[in-house]
């Protein structure tokens, strides 16, 4: 029998799992408002509304004081708007709480100890806020708490021709809380459910075929558990249904050489990172067209491009991160 009460009740339940769901912070959970791009080499981060480049702030300049970066380059957004930044020349990863700068907050030096590391390419964050950073010269992963790095953890247990080799790119933790990163010098993706490695699974081997990559540098998994892998040594985009690669879909032109063909549509030259919007459109970071394309779907329906070299606004200089908010 129907009560306000009742009514009420269901309301309060209806707020209540919506609230948990935001809480993940994924862009599918909410409309693409803001776009977040690392401009590495111009020392910087660029936040613009959509592909116009409508409202858009730069923030940074090259060094290693506040409010400086020496190559940013794997970028996250949690929810409630804070972003965290891999600064890997400096060694560091750093917090800041909007595109002002305020409450700068850096947590690192060179190491591999525990609070240090080499060159940490990729960031990213859970549902409960710990931060995971792929931290590539250790060729490790690590996870902390919080920017005081409580909690340290590492996993680095893979041996001999299993060893993680990292040169660059990004780490993604999904809804589920499944850790999915390129490791792209052995020219592969791993997944595994947690920082113990536990049910780890690796596809991967050089080439330019099915389940193969070169530099598989950016990588995102929606709530269902597709992935796409930006592999930039390649100049594809590729899609599959699951870490066994099933539904293997790639766009993109693996030429070497042929410089001109790498700027049409539907062409990247050695694109490097990968992120969906709430509408599932895929925005990829074509780094050395200094450009951001994004298009509906991986037959490259409308096919959108933004940007061009150089330190302007609407510019960049080798962009290496996105992250949609």
């Amino acid at each position: 029998m129907f009560t306000w009460k009742n009514f009420l009740g269901i309301v309060a339940l209806l707020g209540f799992l919506l609230a948990g769901l935001e809480s993940y912070g994924y862009a599918q959970n909410k409309a693409a408002s803001q776009i977040y791009v690392t401009d590495t080499v111009n020392n910087r981060i660029v936040r613009f509304d959509d592909m116009t480049g409508k409202n858009w702030i730069a923030f940074g300049s090259e060094g290693n004081e506040v409010n400086k970066f020496h190559y940013p380059e794997g970028i996250y957004v949690d929810p409630a708007g804070k972003i965290y930044i891999a600064d890997v020349g400096n060694n560091r990863i750093v917090r800041v709480d909007d595109m002002t700068g305020k409450n700068w907050t850096v947590l690192g030096n060179k190491g591999s100890g525990v609070n240090q590391f080499d060159s940490p390419n990729g960031i990213s964050l859970d549902k409960d806020g710990k931060i995971y950073v792929k931290d590539s010269n250790n060729s490790r992963i690590v996870r902390m708490d919080d920017m005081t790095g409580k909690n340290w953890t590492v996993f680095d247990k893979l041996s001999g021709d299993d060893r993680f080799h990292f040169i660059n790119g990004h780490i993604f933790v999904a809804a589920d809380g499944k850790i999915y990163v390129g490791d792209d010098a052995n020219h592969r993706v791993v997944r595994m459910d947690d920082m113990s490695g536990k049910n780890l699974v690796m596809l991967g081997t050089e080439g330019g075929n099915a389940n193969q990559f070169r530099l598989p540098y950016g990588i995102y998994a929606t709530p269902a558990g597709k992935i796409y892998v930006a592999d930039a040594g390649n100049h594809f985009v590729i899609q599959m249904d699951d870490i066994a690669g099933k539904n293997w879909v790639s766009l993109g032109n693996p030429t070497p050489g042929i410089v001109s063909e790498k700027t049409k549509p539907q062409q990247w030259f050695m694109p490097f990172d990968v992120f969906l919007d709430a509408a599932g459109k895929i925005y990829v970071v074509d780094m050395t067209n200094n450009r951001i394309t994004r298009m509906d779907d991986m037959t490259g329906k409308n096919w959108t491009t933004f940007g061009a070299g150089g330190s302007a606004t609407n510019q960049f200089k080798f962009p290496r991160g996105i992250f949609i908010r």
